[in-house]
């Protein structure tokens, strides 16, 4: 017991309890109990501070069982668990203990839970109690009886109390005796002491009777007869040694050929099933693209989704104007064209007004986003230990006052009783206030009680309380008036508007990079993606959701086949769309199947990394096959060939900075690939 405890309060003895106290407000008796079940249903329970994160956890336990944390994972209900997640997150169970599994990412660590009780032999789980600077702390430990249970090797029981007393000596082993150092430097210590002793035994003898000629052998004599000389050749052909021999290397030929055929036939199994399952998972994940689509194009949330209405607006323009011009002419195509106009102003009108009500939607969620950014505590990881600090500041408390505030004021279900006193809490925090936006707020809101206590019905006030809101809101907003709520919200926003920005010349607006449409054809950043938004004379209306997904088949095969130094990781959808359309005209190259959902573009030499001057559109089963090429002049026409070598020059013409790329990243993954050659001659036996 008492070795045990003095381990566990020199590692209690290591926190540091001020920063602890001032990181989690005083509350260090939030300590969780954390089970650890290992596959082989092993148990280790330790106790943690709520604070603690997952990577702390790992890096405990790395020192406990002396492998590296890297390769530790830790399960919650079969799920992995992040990094810089903490105890306090999880939900335990009405003891306070937590359940997690841990597993080893590498197979040549294993996790061996006799290393974590190497030094524990006390069961049961133990309250330690710790004084710091007159205060109390309690500590939970668990502890896991690992001590091995001797067996009963005699004892005496008394007959009245029925207790058992055992053989010390025999539960025990024999003390080491304790030797001096001049003992230890004795001639005697370094000397065995040897002894004569007797080491012949009897046994029997055969007997000769003297008088008679008769001799009586022993049990364990062995009596020989001689038979019939036999020559070497003939004893080598009796015995047939080469020919069990081959027997034997039949046999074991066979063995290992059907040993190797079993191998070999798993593994082909195991890669069809896994082809297989890849496939099934590609046409499930194109299925559910599709079902995306559909869902978009009903209720669309992003500008793709917009985007990609309108280019169906504008396909479908064209075809009608195709089918009109077709089949009519004169007068009766004047009155289709502006029947066309009307359905088209029409489309355009209620996609408009989706797009209205979606951005009204997200302006709510803005304002909604600034109030949870002014009433959130600062958080920070410390130095020490890697601690998650949460710091709740007095204008973080007075942001949440804020939004409470406004929330009420929002509230349309409310009474009339309940308005009145949101107005009269609100005008009375507005008291405090010299300004003109808070005299101006005040006004209104006498106004629009005056008018509530009349008996105005709220249809006719709807109006003034939106422009209450608003002024509110930008009451909220105004560094002067809201008593330094928005200082750390403004600073992290300067922080990030002081680094990566680009001039639009369009709005003539600094702005970060993320607003900017970049691709690989780009040379110079020059106009931002709202102003291309309300802009569309120049570039038309592109549906790149089907491009999109080309372009992560695209990167997930390069992944497969390691092809780490590829420039598909440097292009965009938009990239995807300019080879496709511009490039390859928008059909296959074999069966000129123009289906966008069907197209994928594949390695024109599958042993080379793709880019756009190794690659050809095909459809999902042309790639296929044509993957499985091995000789492509064996298979294609010199003309077909000659086809394609120009597309990929055309191709090199577009892309030139690509190009440029493309170069770099070969010499650079070359020059990796020699020196790892030349660091693994240097750890070679003949260097």
């Amino acid at each position: 017991m008492s070795a045990n405890s003095s381990l566990i309060l020199d590692q209690i003895s290591e926190i540091n309890f001020e920063k602890i106290e001032k990181a989690s407000g005083d509350n260090l008796s939030g300590q969780v109990t954390v089970k650890f079940y290992t596959t082989d249903a092993k148990v280790f329970t330790q106790s943690f501070p709520g604070f603690y994160n997952i990577s702390f956890i790992k890096r405990n336990l790395s020192n406990l069982f002396g492998i590296p944390s890297e390769v530790i994972n830790l399960l919650y209900k079969d799920e992995a668990i992040d990094g810089g997640t903490r105890l306090e997150q999880f939900k335990p169970d009405r003891y306070g203990i937590l359940e997690f599994k841990i597993l080893s990412g590498d197979k040549n660590y294993k996790i061996h839970i006799e290393n974590a009780y190497k030094d524990l032999t006390v069961p049961d789980i133990l309250t330690v109690k710790i004084q710091k600077d007159d205060r109390m702390f309690d500590i939970v430990v668990e502890i896991e009886n690992q001590a091995i249970e001797k067996p009963y090797l005699g004892g005496y029981r008394n007959i009245q109390t029925g207790i058992q007393y055992h053989h010390g000596f025999t539960q025990t082993g024999p003390l080491k005796l304790k030797l001096s150092a001049e003992m230890k430097n004795h001639r005697d210590t370094q000397t065995y002491i040897t002894r004569n002793r007797t080491t012949e035994k009897d046994y029997s003898r055969a007997i000769q009777v003297s008088n008679k000629e008769i001799y009586i052998p022993n049990i364990c004599d062995k009596i020989l007869t001689p038979g019939t000389y036999e020559t070497a050749e003939e004893r080598e052909k009796r015995l047939n040694i080469e020919g069990k021999i081959r027997i034997i290397q039949r046999y074991y030929y066979s063995w290992k050929m059907r040993k190797c055929l079993k191998q070999l036939r798993e593994e082909y199994h195991k890669r069809l099933s896994t082809e297989l399952a890849r496939i099934e998972a590609e046409r499930l994940e194109d299925e559910e693209r599709r079902k995306k689509d559909l869902v978009k194009k009903v209720f669309p949330m992003k500008p793709a989704d917009f985007a990609m209405l309108y280019s169906m607006v504008d396909r479908w323009k064209k075809s009608e104007i195709e089918r009109i011009t077709s089949l009519y002419c004169g007068a009766a195509k004047i009155s289709e064209f502006y029947l066309l106009l009307d359905r088209e102003i029409e489309i355009l009108q209620s996609i408009e007004k989706l797009r209205m009500k979606v951005k009204h939607d997200l302006e709510i969620n803005k304002v909604i986003n600034f109030f949870k950014q002014i009433g959130k505590p600062i958080e920070w990881d410390s130095e020490y230990k890697h601690i998650h600090i949460q710091m709740d500041t007095l204008e973080a408390q007075k942001g949440r006052e804020y939004f409470t505030l406004y929330r009420q004021l929002c509230e349309k279900n409310n009474s009339l009783e309940d308005k009145l006193q949101t107005y009269w809490n609100l005008k009375e925090y507005l008291k405090k206030h010299y300004c003109s936006e808070s005299a101006e707020i005040i006004g209104l809101i006498n106004r629009v009680s005056e008018l509530l206590v009349r008996g105005i019905s709220i249809f006719f006030l709807t109006e003034l309380e939106k422009r209450i809101k608003a002024l509110v809101l930008h009451h909220f907003k105004i560094t002067e008036c809201n008593e330094g709520v928005t200082n750390h919200m403004n600073k992290v926003k300067l922080q990030n508007m002081t680094k990566d920005l680009v001039y639009c010349q369009n709005c003539h607006k600094l702005k970060p990079i993320e607003a900017f449409t970049i691709h690989a054809r780009l040379e110079k950043l020059k106009t931002c993606t709202n102003c291309k938004w309300l802009n569309k004379a120049e570039e038309p209306w592109i549906d790149l959701s089907p491009h999109k997904f080309i372009l992560k088949q695209i990167r997930n095969y390069e992944r497969l086949h390691h092809g780490t130094s590829s420039v598909v990781f440097i292009l965009q959808d938009r990239d995807i769309h300019f080879i496709i359309n511009y490039i390859w005209h928008n059909h296959s190259a074999l069966s000129e199947c123009n289906d966008i959902y069907e197209l994928r573009l594949v390695r024109w030499k599958k042993d080379i990394e793709w880019s756009p001057w190794n690659c050809i559109l095909l459809t999902v089963e042309e790639s296929k096959v044509h993957l499985r090429i091995l000789n492509l002049d064996e298979v294609y026409e010199q003309e077909f060939i000659s086809h394609i070598f120009n597309k990929h020059a055309l191709a090199k013409q577009h892309f030139p900075h690509l190009l440029t790329y493309n170069h770099y990243l070969l010499d650079s993954d070359r020059r990796n690939l020699q020196t790892t050659d030349q660091s693994e001659d240097c750890n070679s036996p003949h260097s």
